[in-house]
């Protein structure tokens, strides 16, 4: 049996169901939150994280399927979320401070890592090359994957012939799985 915290402070219950509301999944319950040190909270559902704003009474939904990566540093006591971005652009980058992440930081691995459906590395040059990801919300399997991928070190996507390898590596994956 699983147990889930049945009552979130109000102004974070009230913030997810504004926010979710826009979504196609509609209100979305909460699976785990914590508070920040700064008094904020951040939260998580089957289908999403709600990440603070600068507003006090509102968040911001990002979908699993946009989380990049997410990162502990325990030195620093802080929790770090990265979004996709288009190629060639910097990931968003969310610092969340907390104390612990507690519940919240297990949901988020377990929710990113769910989010992704295929993952491969195709060589360009030598070992180097591109990770090419398949990502889709682990809440759904009614949309399509959506996809991106990252050159490894070394290869600048302005180097004569990468960026064609790299698309072609990813039309070979999608092509490979069907998708």
């Amino acid at each position: 049996m699983r147990l889930r915290r049945s009552s979130w402070p109000r102004e974070l219950t009230e913030a997810v169901t504004i926010a979710s509301r826009h979504s196609a999944r509609g209100k979305e319950d909460i699976l785990a939150a914590v508070r920040l040190t700064n008094g904020k909270w951040v939260a998580g559902t089957r289908a999403a994280v709600y990440l603070p704003t600068d507003s006090p009474e509102s968040v911001r939904r990002v979908g699993w399927e946009k989380i990049e990566r997410a990162g502990w540093d325990s030195d620093a006591s802080v929790l770090h979320v990265f979004e996709t971005t288009a190629f060639g652009t910097p990931l968003r980058a969310t610092d969340l401070p907390v104390e612990d992440p507690g519940r919240f930081g297990q949901l988020l691995r377990e929710r990113v890592d769910a989010s992704i459906v295929i993952q491969r590395h195709v060589p360009l040059v030598g070992k180097r090359g591109v990770r090419i990801i398949g990502r889709r919300n682990p809440a759904t399997t009614d949309v399509p994957v959506a996809w991106n991928f990252v050159l490894d070190k070394g290869l600048e996507p302005d180097q004569p012939g990468v960026m064609d390898a790299a698309e072609a590596a990813l039309k070979s994956v999608r092509e490979e799985f069907g998708i």
